[in-house]
C-alpha cells in the first residue's frame, strides 16, 4: 500500500500518517508548521554562514531541520528528540526529502536542568519531561501545541499517557559534546524552556550559542526565559508571549551578533 505523503508550500515533505487532525486542519489554513514562526525561522536560517551550526532541541519527526537544510544545505545540524517514535519517523522523512541520514547528528537524550534519567511523557506532539510536584504537568501539556481543542488531542490523550525513563543531558553538556559555536539554537519543548536554559550558566555566559529561538508555553514561562536571556546581556529581538495563529509564544534573541532587520 502507498502512504500518502503531505508537502508544505516551502518543499519540505512528510508522511501524513505522521500527522494528525488538528494539524491537517491548520495547514489548509496556511500550509507550513506554525504560520508565525515560519518567516521569522526562514530569515534566520538565510543569514546564517553556509557552514553554520543549527541546534533544534525537540525536533518531533523534523520538520525544521528538514526546512533548514532545504534552505542551507550546508549547514551542520543537530537534531534532540528523546521520543523514539518520533526519531523514527524523522529519519523516514529524511530519505523522503532525500537527504543521507550523516546530514543529521541526531541525538536521543532529553534537555533538562541537570544530567541523570528523567520521566518522559508521552503525549506524541505534547510530550515533554514530567515536571516536579509543584509544577503541575497537566498545566504544562495545557499550554502544548494542540491544546486550542483538546478534543482533536493525539489519542493517547483519552487513555493514562505512557511515562518511559529517559537519559536527560544539560544544555552545558550538549554544547560541550558539540564543540563548536552554535549560530541557532531553536527549542520547542513543552514547558521545560526555562529549565533548558538553568542547565546552561555556561553556555549563555560564553556566548556559545548567538541566537535561541524559543516556543514558549505560557507568560510566565516566557518572562522566566527572557529573564535567563536578559541576565547573560542577550538581546531579545522578538518578544511575543501570544500569537494569533499558533498555541506557542515566540522569543527570539541573540548576543554578538547583528540584529535581524524588522519585518515588514
Amino acid at each position: 500500500m502507498t502512504r500518502r505523503i503531505h508537502v508544505f508550500d516551502n518543499g519540505v515533505a512528510v508522511y501524513d500518517d505522521h500527522l494528525i487532525p488538528v494539524q491537517r486542519e491548520r495547514y489548509a489554513k496556511r500550509n507550513v508548521h506554525e504560520a508565525e514562526e515560519e518567516d521569522l525561522f526562514v530569515r534566520i536560517i538565510r543569514a546564517l554562514p553556509p557552514n553554520g551550526c543549527f541546534v533544534n532541541v525537540g525536533s518531533a519527526i523534523g520538520y525544521y531541520p528538514l526546512l533548514a537544510k532545504r534552505l542551507s544545505p550546508t549547514l551542520v545540524i543537530h537534531a534532540i528528540e528523546p521520543l523514539e517514535r518520533h526519531r523514527r519517523s524523522f529519519a523516514e522523512n529524511i530519505e523522503l526529502n532525500g537527504f543521507p541520514l550523516s546530514d543529521f547528528a541526531i541525538h536521543s537524550e532529553a534537555v533538562a536542568v541537570a544530567e541523570g534519567t528523567v520521566k518522559f511523557i508521552d503525549e506524541g506532539y505534547g510530550s515533554a519531561i514530567q515536571q516536579s510536584p509543584n509544577r503541575n504537568w497537566l498545566q504544562v501539556l495545557s499550554k502544548s501545541f494542540f491544546s486550542r481543542d483538546a478534543a482533536k488531542l493525539h489519542p493517547l490523550k483519552q487513555n493514562r499517557p505512557a511515562v518511559a525513563a529517559v537519559k536527560a543531558t544539560t544544555l552545558d553538556r550538549l554544547m560541550l559534546r558539540i564543540g563548536r559555536i552554535v549560530e541557532l539554537l531553536q527549542m520547542d519543548v513543552q514547558g521545560s524552556e526555562g529549565e533548558v536554559l538553568s542547565g546552561g550558566a555556561g553556555t549563555l555566559r560564553s556566548s556559545q550559542v548567538k541566537r535561541f529561538l524559543i516556543g514558549t508555553h505560557g507568560s510566565e514561562l516566557h518572562r522566566e526565559c527572557v529573564k535567563q536571556l536578559r541576565r547573560y546581556n542577550y538581546l531579545i529581538e522578538i518578544d511575543m508571549t501570544e500569537t494569533r495563529k499558533q498555541p506557542d509564544g515566540i522569543l527570539f534573541a541573540s548576543k554578538g551578533v547583528t540584529p535581524m532587520p524588522a519585518m515588514e
